[in-house]
């Protein structure tokens, strides 16, 4: 069953570390935490393709409207999770930068903070597909 939660994209202007980016949104499992990963300087150039992910700590919800000098938000809506378990999604964005479907999995580290980040066009398709058989089952019902 899908769920809709909010989420936010950061550009994230460290005090150390170098600049990047924070993709965060509401875990629908939990509405007090706000899953969240970083992305380097280039995440806006492969939001197309695939982009490397490192998952960090959970934060509060209330990063969501958060307003910090050393924090941009960039775009902000609701996304669509699909799919969800331990170290995968499936997702559907509808912000103005980030847009359509994205898979986002754990890759097997030695850290096991590492994940790929990949535009999906075969979530919405699987989801017009179901959207279709649930109409004929209603009006065949």
């Amino acid at each position: 069953m899908t769920k809709t939660v909010p989420f936010i994209l950061h550009k994230h202007l460290p005090r150390s570390g170098s600049e990047h980016y924070d993709l965060r949104f509401l875990d629908p499992k939990n509405p007090k935490l706000l899953y969240s990963f970083a992305f380097g300087s280039k995440l806006l150039d492969s939001l197309d393709s695939k982009i490397s992910a490192v998952k960090t700590r959970d934060h509060d919800p209330r990063w969501l409207t958060l307003k910090s000098y050393r924090l941009d938000a960039l775009d902000k809506g609701d996304c669509d999770i699909v799919i969800q378990r331990n170290n995968y999604f499936e997702m559907i964005f509808k912000g103005q930068i980030l847009k359509g479907s994205y898979r986002l999995f754990a890759l097997k580290t030695r850290r096991g903070d590492q994940w790929l980040f990949i535009k999906d066009k075969r979530v919405k398709e699987m989801l017009n597909k179901f959207s279709l058989v649930s109409k004929i089952l209603q009006e065949n019902g």
